[in-house]
């Protein structure tokens, strides 16, 4: 299951970067399913920086007012393509 608990993660990712679904669908899906099931995967570095870079982009970029749309979904797109990189290798 850890396996599939980091690979999961990683499609999602994946999902939302070539553009198949919206930062708010990846969202939801990515957030409910880290939620159940985060305690399978025993890895605090992945965990560390998930929540450090992924959660946080989610917050900023998804709920934060202050920025167009334009500038939060370019923000979002470079955190996520950054995390996707870093992550694969944690």
């Amino acid at each position: 299951m850890a396996l599939d608990f980091k690979q999961t993660l990683l499609n999602q990712m994946k999902e939302y970067l070539d553009g198949n679904i919206t930062k708010e669908e990846y969202y939801e899906i990515s957030e409910a399913f880290y939620t159940k099931y985060a305690h399978t995967y025993d890895n605090p570095l992945f965990h560390k920086y998930f929540l450090n870079t992924v959660a946080d982009a989610c917050l900023i970029y998804i709920d934060e007012p202050g920025l167009t749309p334009e500038m939060r979904e370019a923000e979002f797109y470079k955190s996520l393509s950054d995390a996707y990189i870093n992550l694969q290798n944690l």
